[in-house]
């Protein structure tokens, strides 16, 4: 939903640097590549600890996502393997990350928050693997609000702001549950409705 209503307003911008990219030589696949690394090490910074600078990096490692798309298109180089490696390196991605966070609170005994933070990564994987597994059935089920997008705002706003991490963490885990279950119930509804053979 983020993705869908902030990306028309900055999509000039986006373009722009997509353009300066594929000049360089940045394929689309070694773009999504270098957001996995870079995720990756923000998990590093996030398990010593230095949450707002893990923030900073998390921010630059979406924006590595928010890019990619538009390079493989205007490289003429949007396939159907680059779309299937972006997404599941995005699953890696969000291992890293949440999985670094996870071991900070392990690091300080904060065993509320580690398993509140591996409850965020199930949910994670459920909302994405929910979708995929859906549209093989259905034309599509982007429905709900927690996709990728927003939890990497949410999450480095809350990290930004460490009074409001923790907060951040509970709507994340209510968030992606919520948006797992409504897909479940909208893949059903959408069934249901086909014609049976």
């Amino acid at each position: 939903m983020l993705r869908e209503n902030l990306y028309p307003k900055i999509e000039p911008l986006v373009k722009q640097i997509a353009s300066r990219l594929a000049k360089q030589g940045v394929s689309p696949n070694q773009l999504t590549l270098a957001g996995a690394a870079l995720s990756f090490f923000t998990g590093i910074i996030y398990a010593k600890g230095y949450l707002f600078l893990g923030s900073l990096l998390l921010l630059l490692s979406g924006a590595g996502d928010l890019l990619d798309g538009p390079l493989a298109r205007l490289t003429g180089k949007a396939d159907s393997f680059g779309a299937f490696l972006d997404s599941t390196i995005d699953r890696y991605s969000d291992f890293f990350v949440f999985g670094g966070l996870a071991l900070h609170f392990a690091r300080i005994g904060e065993v509320f928050w580690f398993v509140v933070t591996l409850g965020i990564v199930l949910g994670a994987f459920a909302v994405s693997y929910s979708k995929a597994r859906a549209e093989n059935f259905i034309p599509d089920c982007g429905v709900g609000i927690f996709g990728r997008s927003e939890r990497i705002v949410l999450l480095a706003l809350g990290t930004l702001i460490p009074p409001f991490l923790g907060l951040a963490l509970l709507i994340l885990l209510v968030g992606t549950h919520s948006t797992a279950v409504l897909r479940i119930l909208h893949t059903k509804k959408t069934l249901e409705k086909i014609p049976k053979r």
